[in-house]
């Protein structure tokens, strides 16, 4: 399979959005940030790997521009964008590509061509059902703005859903398959409400999202790579 290379060029949304559209999207999810995204002062403190390399096993590492050189060459690229939805004040918040395929200790370059969004684990820790393999820390990077990338270094085999906590309920979810489709993340996306106290699945428009067809695990491994247009346009729906 061939690597998407980033560019390191900032990379716009597509379409134009209003200023006070954009900015009531923005604050809508401001709470569900606070609880799941670590600080600005961890990021600033990037933590080294036994082998020397900035690269946290569970915070990544953050590139505070696109111009910043990485400690180690991405092999793959993943853009996080904003773009009008058709018939509706609250934009579309997605990963590109949506779904993807790449193999066991592989590094993804999250790049933010639009403000406020993390790269985090539906994991325990942060009070989700596990739907990352086991063994997986907790994986979050802190609040990005746009013209930054996010690096990490997928591991361990099997699944891995992740979402931007403060855009998770407008559909902004993404899953990579490292290697092969197995562990908690293989499973169906639960669309059941939790009892008081539970631990919480994919909600609202990530919920149907991650159970598109289309990020199927397995038609995630035949694709290589799924697109954020490839999925059936009444999963991004609002569900609101």
């Amino acid at each position: 399979m061939s690597s998407q290379r980033p560019n390191n060029k900032r990379f716009d949304s597509n379409g134009s959005l209003s200023r006070r559209s954009l900015l009531a999207a923005l604050g809508v999810g401001a709470a569900v940030a606070a609880a799941g995204c670590v600080s600005q002062a961890e990021a600033d403190s990037p933590q080294a790997t036994d082998s020397g390399e900035e690269l946290d096993a569970q915070f990544g590492y953050v590139g505070r521009s696109l111009d910043a050189t990485p400690p180690v060459e991405p092999d793959h690229e993943v853009q996080l964008l904003i773009a009008p939805r058709e018939g509706a004040p609250v934009p579309e918040f997605y990963f590109e590509p949506a779904g993807l395929l790449v193999e066991p200790d592989d590094v993804v370059q999250f790049t933010l061509g639009t403000p406020d969004h993390t790269i985090t684990a539906y994991h325990p820790q942060l009070g989700r059902t596990q739907r990352v393999p086991d063994g997986v820390p907790a994986i979050s990077s802190p609040v990005l703005g746009a013209g930054t990338y996010w690096l990490y270094r997928f591991e361990t085999p099997g699944v891995y859903d992740l979402y931007c906590a403060p855009h998770e309920p407008y559909g902004m979810a993404f899953r990579a398959v490292v290697g092969e489709a197995s562990g908690p993340g293989a499973d169906p996306v639960s669309m059941e409400d939790p009892a008081h106290g539970e631990l919480r699945p994919p909600f609202q428009t990530s919920a149907t999202v991650l159970a598109d067809p289309a990020l199927d695990p397995d038609a995630i491994v035949d694709a290589g790579s799924v697109s954020w247009s490839d999925l059936d346009p009444e999963s991004k729906r609002l569900q609101m």
